[in-house]
């Protein structure tokens, strides 16, 4: 959309606080994906003149763009410079329009996964609110703080095993190895039972044996109350 002075208006979310924060917010309302930290962009470029309209109108200079990987399998392309922003923000139509990949929203979190080989590239919880990038594979590229890590001990990669089991609504462990392979590379699928999901699929207990007998008919009439 161009305004009368031939400047740029692509819309995104301001956060007003009272510090920066690093983390990645997932937005569905950005169009773009955007940071405030210059030094994260990888082959920077000034941008023509444009800004950033937040949700209540007001607008944000875009002083640049560029690419920045959040890990192998998280690398952004066109991100915008921002410098009045206090977050970072990744955009929802960007991440499945450009990476090819599908994201799921629960209640409490996000997965996204890639839409040919189904493979987990980046989780997201939900905390304050907002959806916060909180994993995605070798998130160390950028200093990040990984959510799940292949260097984990056995136990902490069975905990997480679990916290996920849990969050995803008692899911098969051999598709939480689908998810998440690299939390299974010392540990077996079979090692691992639930009880609440083998009570759930436990069938009812038969009935015991009657010793009663009909000698006539309807002198024994069973029915549903």
């Amino acid at each position: 959309m161009r305004t009368p002075s031939s400047i740029t208006t692509t819309k995104g979310s301001i956060f007003n606080t009272s510090s920066k924060n690093s983390a990645w917010i997932i937005d569905l309302g950005a169009t773009d994906h955007m940071t405030f930290d210059p030094d994260q962009l990888i082959n920077r470029k000034s941008s023509t003149p444009s800004v950033v309209s937040n949700a209540n109108g007001t607008p944000s200079p875009v002083v640049g763009k560029g690419s920045l990987s959040l890990s192998t399998s998280l690398h952004l392309d066109f991100v915008l410079l921002v410098p009045s922003l206090d977050h970072n923000l990744l955009s929802v139509a960007q991440l499945t329009t450009t990476l090819g990949c599908i994201i799921t929203f629960w209640s409490n979190h996000c997965v996204f996964q890639d839409i040919l080989t189904g493979t987990t590239i980046g989780c997201g919880t939900w905390r304050g609110k907002l959806y916060h990038l909180d994993w995605a594979p070798d998130s160390e590229v950028n200093g990040g703080q990984a959510f799940i890590t292949s260097g984990s001990r056995p136990e902490g990669e069975r905990d997480k095993i679990w916290l996920w089991h849990k969050r995803l609504g008692h899911a098969s462990f051999g598709y939480l190895k689908k998810l998440f392979p690299s939390l299974f590379s010392s540990l077996d699928v079979s090692s691992f039972q639930c009880d609440t999901c083998e009570l759930a699929q436990c069938h009812h207990v038969p009935f015991p044996l009657s010793s009663n007998q009909s000698l006539v008919p309807f002198s024994l009439v069973h029915s549903d109350v």
